[in-house]
């Protein structure tokens, strides 16, 4: 009985790690996005990955936030990216990933 529980931990953890090492829904983003600074635009971020779940709209910069999950729902990705409301082009982004959330 103990084997056939130690074999199911050494399963399930395997999994966790395969999911852990696929490829992110949103792309290699925090690579691109460096290069993107400046440059991409609110209307080509909705293009590339939908509609926000969010918006938090400020004076004179807003947040669109994204999430995405993958690997059954065990590995959870945010992404939040800020634009300027004039122009509505990228000034800052944060990525994150997190496990079992």
């Amino acid at each position: 009985m103990a084997r056939a529980i130690r074999l199911s931990l050494v399963v399930c953890l395997l999994v966790l790690a395969a999911g852990c090492v696929g490829p992110s829904r949103f792309g290699d983003v925090e690579q691109g996005l460096d290069q993107e600074l400046g440059q991409l635009t609110y209307e080509e971020a909705q293009d590339r990955w939908g509609e926000p779940l969010s918006l938090d709209k400020g004076e004179t910069l807003f947040t669109a936030f994204w999430e995405k999950k993958r690997s059954s729902g065990l590995i959870t990705e945010r992404l939040y990216l800020t634009f300027d409301n004039a122009k509505q082009v990228l000034r800052a982004y944060r990525y994150s990933q997190k496990p079992l959330e």
